[in-house]
């Protein structure tokens, strides 16, 4: 399978370690020429400069081959409206992180429903190991 991410984050490179290593091919968006170049020496992955947020971007990276496309830079307005961007493309599957819950209601008025806000859902991860519902914390 194919997946586009936006932005080379912290959380986007860990995703992509994972999807490598499951065999998946990945093409990371970022607007830092510098980071990607640091970048590309270890990851076995495509690398695209760009902004994510730009349909002149979104579709050189060919929206009709990708089967995911994840907005996980370190800037939810940038997240939102790549996420916007993409779905007026054809881009089948979009998901994008928010750090921001209060902007969780704007997603659901644009029409954005795979929306992963990290602290929220770490902290109920935590919640359901204290409460004795899982064994360990996941």
């Amino acid at each position: 399978m194919r997946a586009v991410l936006i932005g080379a984050s912290r959380l986007a490179m860990a995703t992509v370690t994972e999807m490598l290593e499951a065999g998946h091919e990945v093409v990371v968006i970022d607007k830092d020429e510098r980071v990607i170049e640091d970048l590309e020496a270890d990851f076995d992955c495509s690398f695209y400069c760009g902004d994510g947020a730009k349909p002149s971007v979104l579709e050189d990276v060919d929206p009709s081959n990708t089967d995911l496309l994840l907005c996980l830079s370190d800037d939810d307005t940038s997240n939102v409206l790549a996420a916007v961007v993409a779905k007026s493309l054809e881009f089948d599957r979009v998901v994008l992180r928010l750090d921001d819950p209060d902007l969780l209601s704007i997603c659901e008025q644009l029409g954005l429903e795979n929306v992963i806000v990290p602290d929220k859902r770490i902290a109920c991860e935590l919640l359901s190991f204290f409460e004795g519902e899982r064994d360990k914390p996941e």
